[in-house]
This record gives structure tokens, sequence and C-alpha cells, in this order.
């Protein structure tokens, strides 16, 4: 099955049921689909082919919505790109990917603008907005122009639907390829154990080009649910929209949970209508977890992945979520393997652990990724022997619960965007004074984890903590900059290979402390 088989069998069983809700725009699934019809033949009389790709630089909204279907159907490839870093990594990610298109909401054209004229793969640009912009084709007027009737060409379960870029360890992001059967089974596997409805309004709060809320955007729909979309997570909007559409189920990662408990009119809002809440994509702090499990008073899930996994791995359920007891404990694991999905943790001689040891866990099932984009020998790295391995270091207990203890990579996760060590210390090291520098992360109340640099300068030279943060503000995207930096004397703490010891740098930020990633 495709994604396309999918949102078809919702069409037909559920065609006047509500699809999706926009900025006042309402629409039924028999709507829908006449719009992401038109779509793919608006696509293909640009002279989009299959298997070409379509780069998406937007906030939420159900145009969105429509091109993660109306693509697809047409046999082209979907490029969520991240309008949180800088143009020169959208330039990357856009040539890397040969993009035929770009798909460009308005509101973000700052970010695309200083990069068009160098975008030589790119034929067409186009505007989800509804004013004229120059170089741009209207997506409202391609709608318009093109038939209402498109004969989609044949597609397997192997076809790409998607390309979702996601750092590398280098600083260059790397294009997870993502096919229709990894999709479909990611849907199966999450709405078997997400007790979704047919009734549930779903709020996209979380930022759609994102793989934890992009993949909603399949299982939701799969289940003839109807999307609500922001722009944007900002509290209030939240719980506004909570309030005014009814919603039941939502996706935020916990700095969002933080954000919504701190405002200070919450009792103020109808949160009634909430059923569940899950959650995941950065650490979650187990007090705050308590907090918002009392005051939301819903059902709540976690769910680890990553995006190589489309995303789903393992699920920590609402029967797990508990407050009190010994089996409280378990808040601060990322649950079991869920449905579809084999987990196993492995040492680095392939055996897997015993409980109260650590590995890593590796992830094998038809949701594993094809692989990464025009990166054979990052593939081959990555997935051995059907077998996913995620970088990611864990024990597990004798019921069978998973707890992640580590990143292998040092990735910092922080707000739900992923920041790794290296990249932050490249840039530190292109300033003169920097003699050694070691990023790790440390806990923040509102961010799950913050950016934090050590650093020992060069004998004889100085600079301060705010000129060396503005001089990374040039090198590196807002999200990933060091929010605070410690100035070590002399030199960093090394192991006897000369390796620095970025172990002990953490430990008294984490003492007493657990660093749950979900």
């Amino acid at each position: 099955m495709t994604v396309v088989d999918s949102f078809r069998q919702t069409v037909a069983s559920n065609p006047d049921g509500p699809a999706v809700s926009c900025h006042g725009v309402r629409m039924n699934y028999r709507e829908v689909d006449s719009r992401v019809n038109r779509l793919a033949a608006g696509l293909s009389g640009l002279g989009i082919e299959p298997g070409d790709r379509i780069a998406i630089l937007s906030l939420n909204c159900h145009r969105f919505f429509e091109l993660y279907y109306g693509a697809p159907l047409l046999g082209a490839v979907v490029v969520p790109l991240n309008f949180r870093v800088p143009p020169r990594e959208l330039k990357y990610v856009i040539d890397h990917s040969g993009s035929r298109a770009v798909v460009v909401d308005p509101v973000l054209g700052d970010l695309i603008d200083p990069i068009t004229a160098e975008l030589d793969s790119v034929d067409h640009f186009l505007s989800l907005g509804d004013e004229p912009r120059e170089g741009y084709i209207l997506y409202e007027d391609l709608l318009r122009d093109a038939p209402a009737e498109f004969s989609p060409p044949p597609r397997s379960e192997d076809d790409l639907v998607g390309l979702f870029y996601t750092s590398g360890t280098t600083g260059e992001p790397k294009g997870v390829m993502l096919s229709h059967g990894n999709i479909v089974s990611n849907v199966e596997n999450s709405n078997a154990i997400y007790e979704r409805q047919q009734s549930d309004v779903y709020l996209h709060a979380a930022p759609m080009f994102h793989l934890a809320d992009a993949a909603t955007v399949y299982s939701v729909t799969a289940n003839g649910s109807t999307h609500v979309f922001i722009p944007r997570f900002e509290p209030k909007t939240v719980l506004e929209t909570i309030s005014r559409e009814r919603v039941t189920t939502v996706l935020l990662v916990p700095t969002m949970i933080n954000f919504i408990l701190q405002q200070p009119d919450l009792d103020s809002y109808d949160l009634s209508t909430l059923r569940q809440i899950t959650y995941g994509a950065s650490p979650i702090a187990p007090e705050l977890l308590r907090r918002a499990m009392k005051v939301l008073n819903c059902r709540f899930f976690q769910g680890y992945g990553l995006t190589e996994a489309s995303p789903l791995v393992t699920v920590l359920g609402p029967d797990d979520h508990v407050l009190e007891g010994p089996e409280s404990r378990r808040l601060a694991s990322c649950g079991k393997p869920a449905p579809g999905v084999e987990v196993r943790i492995v040492k680095d001689d392939g055996s897997e652990i015993r409980p109260g040891e650590v590995g890593e866990i590796t992830a094998r099932g038809r949701n594993v990724m094809v692989g990464y984009w025009q990166r054979p020998a990052d593939t081959a790295a990555t997935v051995r022997e059907g077998w996913l391995y995620t970088g990611d270091l864990a024990t597990i207990d004798e019921g069978g619960y998973i707890y992640l203890v580590d990143r292998k990579k040092d990735m910092i996760v922080t707000g739900g965007e992923n920041v790794f060590s290296t990249e932050v210390e490249a840039a530190l090291y292109e300033h003169p004074a920097v003699k050694e520098a070691a990023v790790i992360p440390i806990p923040d109340p509102d961010w799950g984890e913050a950016v934090h640099a050590c650093v020992a300068l060069v004998n004889g030279k100085s600079i301060t903590e705010a000129e060396l943060i503005e001089f990374c503000g040039k090198r590196l995207a807002n999200y990933k900059l060091p929010r605070s930096i410690e100035f070590v004397a002399g030199e960093l703490p090394k192991g006897g290979t000369g390796k620095i010891l970025k172990k002990e740098l953490r430990e008294r930020y984490w003492a007493n402390r657990e660093r749950k990633i979900g």
C-alpha cells in the first residue's frame, strides 16, 4: 500500500467528514481530494515528473498538508525544509536533493531570497501566499488552472515519498529516504497503539517539516480524523485553538508542555475535550511530566524514535504513566518496542545486553529507512543486515522497559531540535582566541537541554562570553548557539588517548538528575 492508497481509502469511506480547519478554511475529505488532484495535475503541467524532488519551506497550513499527498500522487518526492536554519543550510539541502521546485510561504521569504539566484536545479518557485510575488507561481493559481481530473502513474510501496534532512556530525545534513512502505508501516504501527479515533480532532502545533508531526499527517488521515493547523507553536494560540476547535489530541515536545503550563490564565481555557497528548523528541524532567499529567488531566503517550525509523521505535503508554509507587520509575523510560518494530540493545560485539548493562539501541522493521540520499557509506554504517543502529545508548529493566542513558554522537536536544556538539565546536574553533572547546548539554527548565560550551583560551588571548556567542551567531542557526560559555583555565580534562572527557564536564550539571530523551 502507498500513502496515496491510504488517502483514497479515507476519501472513499468518509468523503463528507471534516478534514481540515486552517485560518477559517474548512474542508471535508472530498474537497481536499479535489485540491490534491488539481495540485498533482498542476505540478505535472509544469513538467514535474515522478521521482523529481519538491522542496517545501512553509509554516503549518492546509496547503502544506495538501503537498504531502499531491506530490506523492504525481510520484514526486517531498523535501520539507527546516525554517530554523540559515539560508546557506537551506541552499545545501535544496542543492543536495536536486529539487526542481521550491514551494515557499511568503512569511519565510527572507530565508530563501538570498539564495534564489544560486539554486541551479530549481526550475519553478511557487508561493503559498495570496499576493503576486515576482518570479513565483501562485499556488492557488496553479490549482485553479489545473484539470480537475488526474490519472496518476502507478506507484509501488518501494517508491520514495520524501527526503527528510537531519543534521550530520560534520554539519552537513543527511537526507533520509523514506518510502511509501516506510510511512505506511509507521501508520500501522502507531495506530495500533495510539488509540486514535475517526472523531478525533488533531492539532498540528509542532512544525510540519519535522517528521514527528509530518508522520501524523498520514496516520491521522488514515483514521479519517480532522486536522487543525496553527502556523507555529504559541502557547496562547494552542490553548485558544484547543478550546475553540474542541481538539482531542496533540503532539508536543516537552518545551511546549512547559510553556503551556506556565500560562498565567491556563485555568480560563476549556480543555475538557483534550483526550490524549503524545510527547517526545526531547528530554522531559520527571517533575514537569508529573505536573502536566495532573494539570492537563488526560492520557499521555511518550514516543521515542528517529527520522531513520519513520520515526516510531518505542512507546510508553498511558498505563505506564504512574505517578506513585514503585512503577512510577517507568516515567524515566521510553517504553517498549512499538508494534511492528523489533528492538535489540547490543554491545559493541553485537551481543544483546542484560538488565543493568548499557548498549546501543538497534531497530528492525518495514519502518526502517531506504537509506541516506547520495550517501552510500553512511547508509552502510547505519543499517547493517537490516538493523538500524540508532547511536542511542540505553539500558533495560527486568520488565523489558528501555531507558535511554546517552547518545553516542553527543547530540544535544534543545526544544525538540537536534544539535550536534561537533558542529558548534567547529564554529568555536574558528575564533583565534579558542584553544580547546567541548560542547555539552546542560539541564534547562524551558528547553529541556541547553547548549553549553566549555572553552580554554590561547595563552595571552581574551574574549567575553557575549563576544564569542556573537561570533558563533554568524556561523550557526540560532537554536544551535551556546546559551552559556564556561572559560576553563589551562586546558580541558582529557583521557589517556588525549580525548576530551565530556562525561567529566557533564557530571556536575547532571548530578542527581536523570537525563531523559523520548
